[in-house]
């Protein structure tokens, strides 16, 4: 059971949860009340979709790590579970299983919200993460923005949902709500959150060159070198610590608990992660677990939204 829940990496899983509940109920909610409106997804439809995503999460773990067995052996920088202490075809039968509860669940969220097609989005997605494990990844860029990409995707699912519930139920009043302005902040966290996996992502190709090579996968480290992948590394995060510094100076200019938040648990960890990685006996743990810690961080941040409007 140990090694099952490894394999789907029931730690991003939970981070999964966390995402969508902060979302849901530290901005949308806090958002809506300030203009007088409700949140109007019923908690148990809300939940069915947080499995979904997560089946499908899940799913994508263990297809990938299906296809990795061979490059993870010989890169040696985790370990290997397919094939060794679970079945080719246990993973098979599982991401299986996962995949169809993921799609199932959609296709009922969907219908309950009054709008079946979004679930083909969920279909789709699970085909696109079949092939980005056999073959997209092999790409140069193309795996790596594909992930972040998808990453990115799990803020936007809860406000696609909500949406229309929300439309059935103030569309007809004398305002005439769009919600746009919900779009604008759950957008913000879920650009945040592909910058940092598209970070997290060069990182780790940074220490699986070798199997890489062997399975004739193409990566920024591979194709112009580590320093380069370094370099756009920390550029990225530069970018990211800058829109953080100039949206926070935009929307709270004078809160002291927000620019005392934002340095001490997003711009000070990525100060440190600029210099784990440029410092050449800067360890792949300590790097991508700052990646992680930020990710977390900037998500929590919604707590405070509530407080601050």
């Amino acid at each position: 059971m140990l090694k099952i829940l490894r394999l789907i990496r029931i730690r991003t899983l939970i981070f999964t949860v966390f995402v969508m509940c902060m979302i849901r109920y530290f901005v949308m909610e806090p958002l809506l009340l300030k203009e007088g409106f409700f949140l109007q997804m019923p908690v148990v439809v809300f939940v069915l979709l947080i499995i979904s995503v997560c089946c499908l999460v899940a799913a994508a773990y263990v297809i990938n790590d299906y296809f990795d067995t061979r490059t993870d052996r010989i890169s040696g920088v985790k370990a290997v579970i397919v094939g060794r202490h679970i079945t080719r075809r246990t993973a098979i039968i599982l991401h299986t299983i996962l995949n169809i509860v993921a799609v199932g669940l959609a296709f009922y969220v969907s219908w309950m919200v009054g709008k079946w097609k979004i679930s083909l989005l969920f279909f789709l997605i699970s085909g696109i993460l079949w092939f980005y494990s056999s073959c997209y990844k092999r790409y140069l860029l193309l795996g790596n923005l594909m992930v972040a990409f998808l990453v990115g995707l799990i803020p936007l699912s809860v406000l696609v949902f909500e949406i229309p519930l929300l439309q059935e139920a103030y569309g007809q009043t004398a305002f005439f709500p769009d919600f746009m302005y919900l779009y604008e902040w759950v957008l913000g966290f879920s650009f945040f959150l592909v910058g940092n996996t598209f970070v997290y992502e060069v990182n780790k190709d940074n220490y699986t060159m070798s199997g890489d090579i062997e399975k004739g996968i193409v990566t920024i480290p591979l194709k112009w070198g580590r320093r380069t992948a370094r370099c756009i590394m920390g550029t990225v995060v530069v970018i990211i610590m800058l829109a953080v510094f100039f949206l926070c100076l935009k929307i709270f200019p004078f809160s002291v608990l927000s620019w005392t938040y934002i340095f001490l648990a997003i711009e000070l960890p990525y100060l440190f992660y600029l210099y784990t990685i440029l410092n050449p006996r800067g360890k792949r743990s300590i790097q991508l677990g700052t990646i992680r810690f930020i990710m977390v961080a900037g998500i929590a941040f919604t707590f405070f939204i509530g407080h601050l409007l």
